[in-house]
């Protein structure tokens, strides 16, 4: 797809996405309001588990501070959905002014010297259209890791809205092949690694906002296998409709280092990066569901502490 094109066609979505994409910002965080309270207050989406993640992880502050956390993330994360629904008729410039990558030439040195890079992500902030805004900001291609819905056709409808600008949108379990495939040539790998990983198979437990926790070894395997650089994709809300996507350093090119060590680098800005932002992370998200196989020993304790 060209870079040039400002409007890539809309087509293949669905009229109705079509329809509320076309409605003003405006609008849509009118919609984004009642959203959030249909979440927080009648439906009670996963309530109770946003608030234990809350409350364990910050056990400082007090119940009407966790409240208030509570409240500002479900305002949040309705936001994410309607700006997620205006992908469908935002242009590249228009995503370009909205999502700022102020250090992106950082990661296009390596591009650019025809290396290929890993972009560690998270669901901090709005990371779809964090997606987007890199997606737009390279000139080669874009592989984007996902899992895929158990609909088909929100599926579908999905993968179209993600790949409207160029990403190249690949499942999880099939990531591993694809970069493999795709070693002679030059792209940008993009995780979002802050899930519970399913498979117990080479899970690593770190010590991570305060508490033992399951993190996925496949991004560390990748950038041991490639050597390719990687790095972490610090995302911030600067205001509403308008994010900054900032690169750190986790591996140089041709590192190679240890899966416990680049996973606690990971852990270690993750943590950081929701600290600085609290309410801005997918708190409703079961994290904490597995119990670590034995007590974590202390070198693997001091991971990601703030």
């Amino acid at each position: 797809m060209s870079q040039t094109d400002s409007s890539p066609p809309t087509d293949a979505l669905p009229w109705w996405l079509r329809l509320l994409a076309r409605l003003p910002f405006g609008v849509l965080y009118c919609l984004a309001a009642v959203l959030a309270f249909l979440l927080r207050y009648v439906l009670r989406y996963r309530v109770a588990v946003a608030r234990s993640n809350l409350r364990q992880c910050f056990p400082d502050l007090s119940p009407a501070e966790i409240e208030s956390l509570l409240n500002d993330n479900y305002r949040h994360l309705a936001q994410v959905v309607v700006e997620s629904l205006k992908l469908a008729t935002l242009t590249r410039e228009e995503i370009r002014r909205r999502v700022r990558l102020p250090n992106v030439e950082l990661v296009r040195a390596q591009t650019d010297a025809g290396r290929s890079v890993i972009l560690l992500a998270s669901h901090q902030a709005n990371w779809e259209w964090a997606l987007q805004g890199t997606t737009v900001s390279f000139d080669v291609p874009l592989d984007a890791a996902y899992k895929p819905l158990h609909a088909a056709a929100a599926d579908r409808t999905l993968l179209r809205l993600r790949g409207r600008f160029g990403a190249r949108m690949v499942a999880a379990k099939k990531l591993m092949r694809v970069v493999a495939r795709n070693r002679g040539g030059v792209h940008v790998i993009a995780l979002i690694a802050d899930q519970i990983p399913a498979s117990s198979s080479g899970r690593h437990w770190l010590r991570f906002l305060g508490r033992d926790t399951a993190f996925y070894p496949g991004p560390a395997e990748i950038a041991r296998m490639t050597g390719y650089a990687a790095f972490f994709t610090w995302v911030r809300r600067t205001a509403r409709g308008y994010y900054e996507v900032t690169f750190y350093p986790l591996a140089a090119a041709g590192e190679r280092a240890e899966p416990e060590v680049f996973t606690a680098r990971y852990a270690e800005l993750l943590e950081a990066n929701i600290r600085a932002q609290p309410a801005d992370w997918m708190w409703t998200h079961r994290r904490w569901k597995l119990e670590p196989p034995a007590p974590l020993p202390p070198e693997r304790q001091q991971a990601a502490s703030s």
